[in-house]
């Protein structure tokens, strides 16, 4: 899957689960400055995310997941694999 697909699709899931408008999710949403993301919401992002790549994030690598840039990095490591 090409790299600007993952990134339409990871922002509109990020999207959907936080309750933002696509165009507001960029590189720089974390958790640090976006209120909607909480402990649970991040649960729901990892949940969403596999759902929609159909991947699994290792367990030790669901708390390194703390922006839409990192979440986009570990989506596109996963789809070369």
């Amino acid at each position: 899957m090409p790299n600007d697909t993952i990134e339409i699709k990871l922002r509109r899931v990020f999207s959907q689960v936080l309750g933002l408008s696509e165009e507001t999710v960029d590189d720089a949403t974390a958790p640090d400055n976006t209120a909607q993301w909480d402990s649970l919401a991040h649960l729901r992002l990892v949940m969403a995310v596999e759902e929609e790549f159909g991947i699994t994030i290792p367990a030790e690598q669901i708390m390194d997941m703390i922006s839409f840039k990192i979440a986009r990095l570990m989506v596109e490591e996963q789809a070369a694999s």
